[in-house]
């Protein structure tokens, strides 16, 4: 709802619908060439011919999807000092993390049993 100035009125939804149900079904139909992408990624990546520019674009995709992006590592400190933690969160095992949370929140330690 927008006021006579034609500013959003605080408190009001500028969406009221939410999401359109269309992306949805684009989201779908992507995947659906999810094997096609990354095999044409892997092509760029190895056609030695390709800008390397190109090659090196399509050796991050790849890696990003394979391994996910890099962690920002000013992240991972905030999140150890809020587990109390001396030392890095990602100097710490995935049992360690599980286990800081579980100590740490009660909600998580009734998800965990």
């Amino acid at each position: 709802m927008r006021n006579k100035q034609g500013k959003f009125v605080k408190g009001t939804s500028g969406n009221p619908l939410g999401r359109p149900r269309v992306i949805l079904t684009v989201r779908d139909i992507a995947r659906e060439h999810t094997g096609e992408a990354i095999e044409t990624l892997a092509t760029i990546m190895r056609d030695d011919a390709a800008p390397a520019a190109a090659r090196i674009s399509a050796c991050t995709e790849l890696l990003n999807r394979g391994h996910g992006r890099p962690v920002d590592q000013r992240a991972m400190l905030m999140i150890g000092a809020q587990l109390g933690s001396d030392r890095s969160v990602k100097e710490m095992s995935t049992q360690e993390i599980i286990q800081k949370l579980a100590e740490s929140f009660p909600s998580v330690r009734e998800n965990i049993a």
